[in-house]
């Protein structure tokens, strides 16, 4: 037996020890299955989307028109619902898009409050994106705004890792280029959320005319990688594990 498969056993061993009694249900989707996990519901869902047939082991959405979070949300958004709880998720994002505004991210929302926290892409139609970390209509408070400078790519697609981690009232989001960069932290951000909280995807075209097409790798559950019974039973398929 490789030393990499008695790594990968032992990691694993002390997950289920760490995790011991309780019941735990990941929020992770590597995207691998052709088909959505159970769990993930659509708020307006895109006319055009797909698991796995226009690009293997990535989400896929063809962007609908007059889609935007900022003032208002009218986006398509893939979301979970989730409790008042810490959580520490991550996907990456490559898009292409001819528009002269569109957007693409994470965020967490309270239909109670109509507000959230995100993390995103904006991007122009001279081709560059910016990274923004915003409440509803606000960039201006403590820890806002973003720390990644405009860029674009010479073949018109733009990648970028995105992560939001939720602590008691407390929101960092972490960008990074590569997967083998660390991360850079923008935030955090102090707002209160009421409960339930829906934890999502999104991307969108914010106007009447342009395209989007926006892949997402995984959508990744950084404190509860894997599902696991009470009695710390694994019930995630070896298939929805990718090693990096």
């Amino acid at each position: 037996m490789s030393r990499t498969t008695l790594g990968a056993i032992g990691l694993i061993a002390c997950f289920v020890t760490a995790i011991g009694a309780n019941a735990a249900e990941s929020l992770t989707d590597e995207f691998d299955g052709g088909s959505l996990r159970a769990g993930w519901e659509w708020w307006q869902e895109p006319g055009d989307w797909d698991v796995g047939d226009t690009n293997a082991g990535w989400l896929t959405i063809q962007a609908d028109l007059n889609r935007n979070l900022w003032q208002a949300d009218t986006t398509t958004r893939l979301f979970q619902v989730v409790p008042d709880e810490p959580f520490d998720v991550e996907t990456h994002l490559v898009t292409t898009f001819e528009a002269n505004s569109m957007v693409g991210g994470l965020v967490v929302k309270s239909d109670a409050d109509d507000n959230w926290v995100t993390l995103k892409l904006w991007g122009h139609g001279d081709g560059t994106t910016q990274l923004q970390y915003q409440t509803k209509g606000n960039e201006n408070g403590p820890g806002l705004v973003g720390a990644a400078p405009g860029f674009a790519s010479a073949d018109g697609m733009v990648g970028l890792y995105l992560r939001l981690a939720k602590d008691g009232d407390s929101y960092t989001g972490y960008w990074k280029l590569a997967e083998g960069d660390d991360w850079t932290a923008v935030g955090p951000t102090e707002f209160a959320l009421t409960a339930p909280l829906g934890l999502s995807l999104y991307a969108g075209v914010d106007g009447a005319a342009g395209e989007m097409l926006a892949q997402f790798e995984y959508f990744r559950d950084n404190i509860t990688p894997f599902d696991v019974e009470p009695a710390g039973k694994l019930t995630t398929t070896w298939g929805r594990v990718k090693m990096r």
